[in-house]
């Protein structure tokens, strides 16, 4: 590696033209249509990730942002899928997050598209707090907003490329010039972790991304801007290593796991002004083909496999209006939202021999007296097919207002929230069973369990804030009082489980033999779960009390009811599935600071939280008043970076840079005997900048710190992911602006 960083170090350290000229400055907009104020009036607190800062810690995925804003907590682990989201101390590993995600306005609809790649990323932007009332489901805790970079910003050529431990590749091209803006990445990693049994690493992976906007030429009083965008991954992952006596096992599991995504977005932007309102107009078409392969069990016995593959439709449409002309006393947003979704859905589970026996024959003969016989199924795998059709929709009517009085702005607004979903469900299986010694040969058995089920429910959503406005320092002071809510849905993980209990009730019912409790752990009423809501309570200030300087800080209380949580039928079960679990209160604080002077630049974010249940009994024990598993309790970020100019040199700048993320007690189950102590991890980067190309060297994990990333159960066993391990990078970029 260090041969190939001095390698391009030399090739560009020849003299070229001219100084590098940035122009893109504008941060990301959190849903500018929506908000009839600016962002620093917002009685919620905010976080802006700059340009520049991206770049200097090689942030290209909202994963990336974890620590930097405080309370997030995006953990990698799984694959691409697993995009699990943990924000104020809430959140959950599977279905709907606690953060709304909009790419240039846009919703992002699926939670299985939120882990991605973006080369063309301008900045970011992170309202905490229920923001219900202008952006609806989802928005429970949050809103991450992502800008990428617009022709009206930017004209020119920008370019990159970097290598890294692991073979970790990526590339990028993008193409400004008048209306239109094109931009292509691609990336491909080896992996980090090996499967002992294999010999394999688990998780390589390659991707690719395209994204085209135009802004189309003003026509009646309309500006119109369309944005395509696509991607691609292929991926293995899940790394997982079994958890037993105290120690963990070598990741070792004889099944191949992987992941594939193709997800295609387009939306279309038309706004125009009035004599009255300003009129904003977005709609989009998603749509989401994905494919899963995971060895259940994760152990080097062949028991059971999933195969999951998804195709997803939806279509969004929003209309918001605003007064045209801009009023001292009252300034509003009101607005109309729709949505439509659909999901198609095959989820196959195969068993396999070990599987058959340890899971189903086990379960079974223990239940029959041995002066009667055993049970046996002479199959070496046995498919469970499981189909579902899942539709969603929503419609909503929203407005909020602002209203100055001298130096305090006063904000009242309600959501009207109409949701509903249906899903179809069609799982069977054909069995081949033998029942000693009465059998004298094997009888065919089919099974099946098919249906449907619904729900629909209505949200209101309010908000009441103040925020003073004070007459030096820019300093303002906060309250805010909202309410969000996660959307309800549907299990699917679970129908393995459900249809083994009707196989072997079935069967028995063909013996002839009748229990008077039938095998059952799970049924219909376990397949869908409610909406989660959270009412938050929250006080801040924010300052900037000299030039280049930041300060921002606030306390907050949540009391969420209905809180979904992922659960495991008792035994050895096979699926998972979403439950709500009672009452949740989550307190917290959060502190944060910047500083830009010169050449320095200068970052801190901090966040403490107590996330407890205080109502939660799943019928085998009561946890109220202990911690809510895999949200920290702690969040640190450090970053610090200075720029030494060099004039009348080739090489114009030197950039060097550290930083620290830190993440801990994260508590891994519900009882709290498992947790993970808080860690830190250390990163720095050194940047090169000539006249058009900069160089940079970018290393993380620098101390090897060891940490897990991920707990869960399968068949009775527990397992872990350990965090990757120490990694560098060495790449360029170049800038050729018209």
């Amino acid at each position: 590696m260090l041969k190939a960083i001095i390698a391009i170090t030399v090739l560009l350290s020849a003299p070229g033209p001219a100084d590098t000229v940035t122009v893109i400055t504008s941060p990301a907009i959190v849903s500018a249509s929506r908000q009839p104020i600016s962002l620093e009036k917002i009685a919620s607190p905010s976080t802006t990730v700059s340009l520049h800062e991206l770049e200097s810690m090689t942030i290209s995925t909202p994963e990336g942002l974890s620590g930097i804003v405080p309370s997030l907590h995006i953990p990698d682990y799984g694959s691409s899928m697993t995009s699990t989201i943990y924000l104020r101390g809430l959140g959950s590993r599977m279905e709907n997050p606690v953060m709304g995600l909009y790419v240039d306005d846009i919703p992002i609809l699926d939670k299985n598209a939120y882990d991605i790649r973006m080369p063309d990323l301008a900045g970011a932007t992170l309202l905490r707090g229920p923001q219900g009332t202008l952006f609806g489901r989802n928005s429970m805790c949050g809103v991450l907003s992502l800008h990428t970079i617009s022709p009206s910003e930017f004209k020119g050529t920008r370019a990159s490329a970097s290598w890294g431990s692991a073979n970790s590749i990526s590339a990028s091209v993008g193409l400004y010039s008048g209306n239109n803006a094109l931009s292509v990445g691609v990336n491909h990693t080896d992996g980090f972790y090996d499967n002992v049994l294999t010999g394999k690493k688990v998780d390589p992976g390659n991707g690719a991304s395209i994204r085209w906007r135009h802004d189309f030429p003003e026509t009646a009083g309309w500006s119109l801007v369309n944005s395509l965008s696509a991607s691609f991954t292929d991926e293995g992952g899940y790394p997982y290593r079994r958890y037993h006596d105290g120690t963990l096992d070598p990741v070792s599991y004889d099944d191949k796991g992987g992941y594939t995504r193709i997800a295609l977005i387009d939306g279309l932007s038309a706004k125009r002004t009035g004599d009255i309102f300003t009129t904003h107009l977005i709609g989009s078409v998603q749509l989401l083909y994905d494919r899963m392969r995971m060895d259940q069990d994760f152990t080097p016995k062949s028991i059971f496999n999933l195969k999951q593959s998804q195709r997803s439709a939806a279509t969004t449409v929003e209309a918001t209006f605003r007064p045209a002309a801009k009023k001292d006393h009252w300034n509003s947003t009101t607005g109309v939202f729709g949505m439509l979704k659909f999901n198609s859905m095959k989820a196959p589970v195969t068993f396999f021999r070990e599987g058959i026996e340890s899971l189903m024959l086990e379960n079974a003969n223990k239940n029959i007296p041995a002066s009667i016989g055993h049970l046996d199924i002479p199959m070496d795998r046995m498919p469970i097919y499981s189909d579902f059709g899942i539709w969603t929709g929503d419609l909503a009517l929203y407005h909020e207002s602002v209203f100055t009085l001298g130096k305090w702005d006063l904000t009242a607004g309600l959501r009207l929230d109409l949701e509903g979903g249906h899903m179809s469900y069609d799982s069977r299986a054909d069995i081949v069973y033998r029942f000693y010694p009465t059998m004298a040969s094997p009888k065919d058995l089919s099974c099946s369990y098919k249906g449907g089920i619904g729900q629909l429910g209505f949200e209101l959503l309010p908000k009441i804030s103040a925020l003073y406005n004070a007459p030096s320092h820019d300093l303002r002071l906060y309250f805010t009082v909202s309410k969000g809510h996660k959307a309800g849905g549907f299990n699917t993980q679970i129908f393995s489980d459900i249809l083994q209990n009707v196989m072997m009730n079935s069967l028995m019912d063909d013996l002839g033999v009748h229990f008077d409790e039938p095998f059952q752990s799970v049924g219909a009423g376990n397949t869908k779960y409610k909406p989660e809501e959270a009412w938050n309570f929250e006080a801040g200030i924010r300052m900037t009390p000299s030039e280049g300087l930041h300060f921002e800080a606030s306390l907050y209380n949540i009391l969420c009811r209905s809180q979904q949580i992922t659960v495991f039928p008792p035994g050895k079960s096979t699926g998972r599935m979403m439950a709500n679990a009672g009452r949740t209160r989550s307190t917290g604080a959060e502190l944060e600071a910047s500083y830009h002077k010169e050449g320095f630049t200068g970052r801190f974010s901090y966040s403490w939280n107590d996330a407890r249940f205080t109502v939660y009994n799943d019928g085998n024990e009561d946890y109220s008043g202990k911690h809510v598993p895999y949200s920290p309790a702690q969040t640190l970020f450090a970053m610090a970076e200075y720029r030494f100019t060099l004039k009348g040199k080739s090489l114009r700048s030197i950039s060097i840079g550290g930083d620290l993320n830190g993440t801990g007690m994260i508590y891994w189950n519900e009882s709290n005997t498992l947790k993970e102590p808080f860690h830190l991890i250390a990163g720095a980067t050194l940047r090169l900048a000539f006249d058009k190309v900069e160089v940079f060297l970018r290393g993380e994990n620098l101390t090897q710190e060891k940490y897990n990333t991920f707990y869960f159960k399968s068949v009775g066993n527990e397992f872990f992911q350990e965090g990757k391990p120490a990694r560098i990078t060495a790449g360029l970029s170049l800038v050729l602006p018209k």
